[in-house]
This record gives C-alpha cells, structure tokens and sequence, in this order.
C-alpha cells in the first residue's frame, strides 16, 4: 500500500512526496523537526490510478503465449533448422511446468514453435478471481523462467527471453474445439513452409500452392508423412488417468486406484480420426 507524504509549507505552498507504507511511520517521526510541515496520507487516489486491475473475464477462455524475438533465439542457441526437437522438448518441460508447478488448474496445453495455448475451461480454473492482469503476468512471467532454465541446460544460453499473453475469450466447447483444431492446423502449415524453405528454397516456393509444395518436397526425397508428428501438428499436454495397482493396509487386499498424470500427444484435427480424437479429449478434461 502508498502513502503520498504533503509537506506543507504554507496555506498556499506544499510539495508531495510518495512512501511505501513500511516507511510512513519512519518519516512520520521525522517530521516534527521541520517547522511548518504537516503529514496527511491519501490512500485512495493510488487505486483509482489502477484502472485496469479490476477488469476480469469468466471462463472458458485460452491464454496464448508468444514468444519474442525467437528468431534471433534460434540463431544464438544453433537451433537445428527447420526444427529441433531439443527446443520443442524444453517448450513442452515449460508447459508442464506451467501445468503442475504454478498451482494453477490448467488441464490442457498446445505448443508448437515458439508458443503455448493453455485451456481454463470452468470457472473453478480460472486464479485471481479471473483478473485478466494478474493471469497474464503470472503465466508470461513463469513461462520465460521456466524455458530460461531449460535452455540454460540444453543450449549453454545464458540469455534473457520473454513472451506477451493475450486472452482469447470462447464461450461453449465447440469453440474450443475448432480453436485448437486451428492452433493444430497452423502447426502444419507452418510445418510445410518451413521444409519447403529449407529444401527448396523461398523464391522458388513464393506463391507455391500446397500439394505443389508436398510434390516438390517428394521430389527432393522428403516424405512429409514419414515426419514426426509433433513438427507437423505440435503436441497437446493435457492432464489424463492412469491405473496402478496398490495395497489395501486395512484388508490386505491388492486394489486398482487411478492417478493423474500428465499425458502428450500430437493430433491431426483435419482427418476424422484426429477430430475424434480432440473431441474425446476435451470432453474427459
């Protein structure tokens, strides 16, 4: 909390400083030995300068993270072009993160690239009360740690790195659906670009349609389908139940009791199949 300190010199005259509250008692002592000087606090005029602390959003929404200047990134850590998959491990370690050392209740996450999409699908999820400042300061602020670390142990990058988070606001579970679905579809294209640059070439690629590019591509011996396919379509962390064989101490007997854990897997939402596949998963979350 602050305190604003006016020292009034005169009925006409006085000049305003501004203390933490820790120190207001402290200077408050002080005062008695200036002449003519008085203390009045005024609390209330610090939050109303805050004008946007209490704007806040319901669920369900997504955070997306975005990370800056990751080209410059790729280029001092060596990245293996056109990816490498030692990065998207250490995205992927960061969304855990996010997901079990925050105390945040965030049950999926999508990263490809350079990004992350966390899912708050109930209200019960969403922290602070759903404060949109306090969400994305906290989220980009524990992202940039967590992959700072990672990179430290994987790149030698002693470097800085931040990202920027927005609010993207859904309102029923078929918005969400075709919001990842999305994420998962711009992963490939970018995918395909990124090989169709390396391979081919961008000029030579400039205004090159799709399947022209996935023929080209076979031409210089690249199979996409042969890909992995979290390069393809990213990879989705998501929280998931798995059965584990325990002890009864008070019957002796051997149970089944199920567990979460964090579970990953790279969809394709374009096949039915993969559509499926989103569709259950988010229905179990």
């Amino acid at each position: 909390m602050k305190h604003s300190i006016i020292f009034r010199r005169s009925a006409e005259s006085s000049e305003t400083i501004f203390f933490d509250s820790c120190y207001a008692k402290f200077f408050s002592s002080l005062f008695p030995i200036y002449r003519g000087l008085s203390l009045e606090i005024d609390e209330s005029r610090f939050r109303e300068w805050e004008i946007y602390s209490k704007e806040s959003v319901k669920a369900p929404l997504i955070v997306r993270l975005d990370g800056k200047n990751f080209r410059k990134l790729a280029g001092r850590c060596g990245f293996t072009k056109p990816f490498d998959e030692r990065f998207h491990l250490a995205m992927m370690g960061t969304a855990e993160d996010l997901m079990t050392e925050t105390g945040l209740n965030i049950p999926l996450v999508h990263t490809a690239s350079d990004e992350f999409s966390l899912l708050f699908s109930r209200d019960t999820h969403l922290p602070f009360r759903g404060r949109i400042e306090k969400i994305l300061s906290i989220l980009s602020s524990y992202a940039s740690s967590s992959l700072q670390n990672r990179l430290r142990e994987s790149f030698s990058h002693h470097g800085l790195i931040s990202f920027d988070a927005r609010i993207v606001k859904v309102h029923m579970r078929r918005e969400i659906l075709e919001y990842f679905s999305w994420r998962c579809l711009e992963s490939f294209r970018n995918f395909l670009n990124s090989y169709a640059q390396s391979l081919i070439g961008r000029r030579e690629t400039f205004r090159m349609k799709g399947e022209e590019i996935v023929k080209e591509l076979r031409l210089r011996g690249f199979d996409i389908h042969k890909a992995p396919q979290w390069q393809k379509y990213g990879t989705l962390i998501y929280w998931g139940q798995a059965e584990k064989r325990g002890y009864n101490p008070m019957t002796g007997e051997e149970v089944t009791v199920k567990r979460r854990r964090i579970c990953m897997i790279s969809i394709d939402p374009s096949s039915p199949k993969g559509r499926r596949e989103l569709e259950t998963l988010l229905q179990n979350i």
